[in-house]
């Protein structure tokens, strides 16, 4: 006999809320008996712990053929058994005090029945009676019909479950069934306030043609029992093959609402209950009140005062810690309401600053005949044997240690609220973050506190969903919302449509029926904590309210402080002019120079994470709440949001650097959310585009640039085609800087597809510069191998050779031949060459490229591995495939090394070499790596992007060899060369004046 905990797993039994004890049937085994036979799902220990969190699942094996097969003596032996092992594993004073849920299949409901019974009468198992809030029997047979007796039942299930069972287990299921008769009815009638939910089957199982236990006989009848038939047999009504099953929902389903109903059950403990004496709370629990039933949950198993002699072996002390408005007080509130007889006396104290904290615990002192004293009150509290409970609501200066005011020893309750997540130092039995609630019910009280009536109306749920979506479903956000409908200042259907409009006076409205004593609206909520902060008057607190705006014109989600270290390493870097320098966050200009100093954002950070204004994970992510993100930005006037976007600006444009480390690349991909926040911002309030600081054309650039790296390019276009056309406006049409953002706005066309137009944009900044800079100007030069790069894609190939051709032929007479720049054309003609069948001359170009960079650059440079990349392409067209593969494979192992397994560069080198690998006909191998690419990449750069769906096009090739994927191998082999291509585009040609010489692209 044994008691199995199958979730969670040893070391990881926090916030645990319910435990879940499974009992199966006769012939039946601990894991077999709940393990579906075709899909093996076993659904106690696979899909109860996704769909019932914070429970802990235990199955409990015993000899049920010997339970059953003498007397009753040996049932009570094994329900005594199932007890001893329970208790054991609720040894700790928290998980004594955490509710249970049987779940009993066939004769294993009996064997619970006798365990309850037992623990009601047997004064060291009165806990787990106490705590057991409901219990789900799945066809156990409780009596007899008018069809057949007891003992006949008994047998039929003894029979289903054996097929041939022993003689005299049959003949002990008959002699014991006046017995176990007695204990269904004793069970009845001194059934406590438990939930009961009866699942009865509706099919035969065979070799019977009726069912095993009928409808009549698998019900207790008994008050608010749950009555579910089932389609299924006896066997099967414990067996679930997937979590969508019908059947497992039901029972799933349950179990929650036993859960979320448990804090209006009455409690097993009336004739324990203590005379309340004290009820000083400030007011009552808003009529409203809906969900957290998770919490409470957790409140009642883990702050009410023990029912028996045990004494706790830690005061108990819980906190809950979120964002202002996200209810937790009224949770409190609840709390004392609810369980009021069951303390002695109950108090509450404004624990927001020392002198409310000390002014309330004299009044408690005058309240219970004491002198006025601080340390007085405590020392009494301390050896009070009277249950009592102290909640200290707000608690947010971070700078006041609330801990210094409660009364020591192990004696009393204490609820703590804050926004301070620091606080949960202070918790003994739990602590709680209070987050979003959850969807239904946040619609559930919008529709109350909007007073629609009829709360469960579909239509009205409906029309709520998208108002509590916008709402972030925040408590008070929703109950103000709730007010304005109920007001009648909007409908429930135009609400979003005013917020966008208005949002900042609707969530300042405080109605004047507010329905609880909440003395804030969402948005001063929030700026009480602002006041604090500014009140600090420290360079820390100075810094956190920068960082809070600067966070503000970001996206709410995944912000790090990686932006403003890059930031801060660029910027010292380079020169900055005047305006830059003007633009930038204040912290980075007060006097620290030198290395980045990391703790000076993290101690700012923190700081808004003790108010709640910002919230970190353990990962050290940061987040902000929706709202709190909005309100940050609408609390300013417009001369400051427009400092403070532009601020936001600078600071991203500055953190992003054009280096090729993964790190890099991964880092400029993080940025995309929060430079679509900020320009979304921009746009709707003062355009990155409508002003004419040279600056800022230049921060759009870059983050056109970025947009354009993660193939993001119609952002790139819509952002490169302002930018266009503020430069002509501002500096004229042949300005080197129009000319650039011509041929940025170009590249970005090509991408698109859209070639004609970029040829024409390409020919017209060649006319301009040839006439302005002359033929042989290095940026003309540029132009001219730009301009050839768009002729090769709309296939006017011969053009494209003779303009390379040229280009090459004056690198080499001004440059040299080894000159960087000249191996770029070199490389360019070899693609040209090879595009056009000369395949053997690209050869040789390529040879002589690669020959150079390893005497200058050496192997293992970058440059190196793309000429090694390059020099495979071409051996490979010329059916030199074993060598093409040496090369690949070799280029691969540096890549891997040098730049890291995540670079996109490294991505592109194993889809290559998976290509080669289909290519030699090793397919096993290349699929493989084809599909570890495909997966890679859509982790690394989205499963949208041009290059993932590249290598899904590319795997497919590989997984199916018909002439139809012969003929998409060569159009995916063209896209590989523009891959190639992409990669290994220098960044600087787009944004010339700000970071150095325009370079040509590598083909």
């Amino acid at each position: 006999m044994v008691l199995t905990v199958l979730h969670p797993l040893a070391g990881r039994e926090e916030d645990l809320v319910v435990d879940l004890v499974a009992v199966h049937g006769l012939n039946g085994n601990p894991i077999e008996s709940w393990t579906h036979p075709k899909t093996k799902a076993f659904w106690l220990k696979e899909f109860l712990p996704r769909d019932v969190v914070g429970a802990r699942v235990m199955t409990f094996g015993y000899n049920a053929n010997v339970a059953f097969g003498k007397s009753t003596a040996d049932i009570a032996d094994h329900a005594k058994d199932l007890l001893s092992s329970l208790f054991d594993e609720r040894e700790d004073r928290n998980e004594a005090q955490r509710p249970i849920i049987f779940i009993a299949h066939s004769l294993g409901g009996i064997v619970v029945k006798q365990a309850l019974l037992q623990a009601f009468i047997e004064p060291q198992y009165n806990e787990i009676h106490l705590h057991t809030l409901g219990i789900i029997f799945l066809g156990t047979p409780h009596r007899g019909s008018d069809k057949a007796n007891y003992g006949r039942i008994l047998a039929r299930v003894a029979t289903a479950a054996m097929n041939k069972p022993p003689s005299h287990l049959v003949n002990a299921l008959h002699t014991n069934s006046d017995s176990l008769m007695r204990l269904s009815s004793d069970f009845r009638f001194r059934l406590p306030n438990y939930q009961v939910v009866s699942f009865y089957e509706m099919k035969p199982t065979k070799p019977f043609s009726t069912v095993i236990v009928e409808k009549y006989s698998a019900l207790l009848e008994v008050e608010r029992e749950d009555q579910i038939p089932v389609d299924a047999n006896h066997s099967d009504l414990c067996k679930f093959d997937t979590r969508d099953d019908k059947n497992y929902k039901k029972l799933g389903k349950r179990i929650t609402r036993m859960l979320k109903s448990k804090d209006e059950v009455v409690d097993n403990t009336s004739s324990l209950k203590v005379r309340n004496q004290h009820y000083d709370v400030p007011h009552n629990v808003s009529s409203m009140f809906t969900g957290r039933q998770d919490i409470c949950g957790r409140l009642r198993a883990t702050c009410l005062p023990s029912q028996t002699a045990n004494v706790p072996l830690l005061q108990k002390r819980f906190v809950l810690h979120g964002l202002g408005g996200s209810g937790k007080t009224q949770i409190c509130l609840k709390f004392a309401q609810d369980y009021r007889e069951r303390f002695w006396g109950i108090f509450w104290i404004d624990g927001s600053s020392k002198t409310t904290l000390e002014q309330r615990l004299w009044d408690i002192c005058k309240v219970c005949g004491l002198k006025e004293d601080v340390e007085v009150i405590k020392r009494w509290l301390s050896n009070l044997d009277k249950p009592w409970l102290l909640i200290f609501d707000n608690a947010d200066d971070p700078s006041l240690d609330v801990s210094q005011y409660f009364p020591t020893g192990n004696r009393g309750t204490i609820l703590l609220t804050t926004r301070n997540p620091d606080c949960k130092v202070h918790a003994t039995v739990g602590s709680s973050e209070l987050g979003q609630m959850q969807s239904d019910d946040a619609v559930t009280l919008l529709l109350r506190a909007a007073a629609t009536g009829n709360a469960l109306d579909e239509a009205l749920r409906s029309a709520a969903k998208p108002i509590v979506d916008l709402l972030g479903y925040l408590a008070l956000a929703i109950v103000q919302a709730g007010a304005v409908i109920r007001q009648k200042r909007c409908r429930m259907d135009e609400y979003c449509s005013i917020y966008s409009r208005r949002r900042s006076e609707l969530l300042s409205h405080r109605p004047s029926q507010a329905s609880s004593d909440y003395k804030y609206t969402v948005y001063t909520t929030w700026q009480v904590s602002i006041d604090m902060i500014a009140k600090m008057s420290t360079e820390i607190a100075s810094n956190a309210l920068e960082i809070l705006q600067l966070f503000s014109f970001m996206h709410f989600d995944n912000l790090s402080e990686e932006i403003l270290k890059e930031a801060w390493q660029n910027m010292h870097d380079q020169k900055l002019s005047e305006s830059t320098q003007s633009y930038q966050l204040r912290m980075f200009c007060n006097g620290h120079s030198g290395e980045w100093e990391p703790f000076v954002a993290r101690e700012a950070i923190v700081l808004l994470s003790s108010f709640s204004l910002v919230s970190l994970d353990e990962m050290n992510r940061i987040s902000m709440h929706p709202l709190v993100h909005l309100w940050a930005r609408d609390r300013l006037n417009e001369q400051e949001q427009r400092r403070c976007w532009r601020v936001a600006a600078s600071t991203m444009a500055m953190s992003i650097s054009w280096r090729s480390r993964s790190y890099d690349y991964s880092f400029r991909r993080f940025l995309l959310p929060h430079i679509s926040s900020c320009l979304e911002f921009g746009d709707s309030k003062f355009s990155i585009t409508c002003d004419t600081e040279p600056e800022l054309l230049g921060i759009a650039g870059k983050f056109a640039l970025v947009y354009s790296e993660n193939g993001q390019w119609k952002k790139a276009v819509g952002l490169e085609e302002k930018v266009l056309e503020v430069s002509k406006r501002i500096l004229g049409e042949e300005h080197p800087d129009t000319l650039m953002s011509i041929s940025n706005l170009a590249s970005s066309y090509s991408d698109l597809g859209r070639r004609t137009e970029a040829v024409e944009l390409k020919e017209k900044v060649l006319e301009v510069s040839k006439r302005i800079l002359g033929e042989e100007h290095p940026d003309t030069l540029v132009s001219i191998s730009n301009l050839a790069s768009s002729y090769s894609n709309l296939g006017r190939r011969t053009e494209a050779v003779e303009l390379k051709e040229k280009v090459l032929e004056v690198r080499k007479r001004i440059l040299g031949e080894e000159h960087p720049n000249t191996l770029i054309s070199i490389s360019n003609l070899a693609s040209s060459y090879s595009n056009l069948g000369r395949r053997s001359e690209a050869l040789g170009l390529r040879e002589k490229v690669l020959e150079v960079r390893k005497r200058v650059l050496g192997e293992e440079h970058p440059d190196t591995l793309i000429s090694i990349s390059n020099l495979a392409s071409s051996y490979s067209n010329l059916g030199r495939r074993s060598e093409a593969l040496g090369l690949m494979e070799r280029e691969l192992e540096v890549s891997k090394r040098i730049l890291g397994e995540e670079h996109p560069d490294t991505l592109v080198s194993m889809n290559n070499l998976a290509s080669s690998y289909s290519d030699l006909g090793r397919r096993t191998e290349a699929l493989g790596l084809g599909e570890k690419v495909l997966e890679m990449s859509k982790r690394i750069l989205g499963e949208e992007h041009p290059d993932t769906l590249l290598y899904q096009d590319n795997l497919s090739i590989i997984q199916n060899v018909s002439p139809e994927a012969q003929l998409a191998k060569q159009r995916s082999d063209s896209r590989d060369e523009d891959r190639k291509s992409r990669s290994k585009w220098n960044p600087k040609r787009w944004i010339k004046k700000h970071e150095g010489p325009v370079i040509d692209q590598l083909e």
